[in-house]
């Protein structure tokens, strides 16, 4: 099954890269890799993971080593990630881009 992002999970990304960044250039890679593989397991076995708060809708992935986690739902043709977010934002944080 093919991933699809909202534009703006793309922001999301290089807020939280930039951040990581100024602590330090490997933070940021280790923030990288561990977005990818959360993409990639997701994309492997979407039902896999829990979901998100008291929704039925979106499952969330949490980063093993960071406080963020990728929230998206399943579709009949794609798995679509709405928000990546800080552990501390609003729960429903996101939940409206789609």
């Amino acid at each position: 099954m093919k991933l699809g992002f909202h534009p703006a999970v793309q922001r999301d990304f290089n807020a939280a890269i930039s951040f990581y960044d100024q602590v330090g250039p490997a933070m940021a890679d280790r923030f990288e890799a561990e977005m990818r593989a959360g993409l990639a397991n997701i994309k492997l076995n979407p039902r896999r993971y829990a979901y998100h708060q008291s929704s039925a809708v979106y499952r969330r992935f949490k980063f093993p080593s960071f406080p963020y986690v990728i929230v998206y739902r399943e579709l009949a043709d794609e798995i679509r990630v709405t928000v990546l977010k800080h552990e501390r934002r609003d729960s429903p944080y996101g939940l409206s881009r789609w």
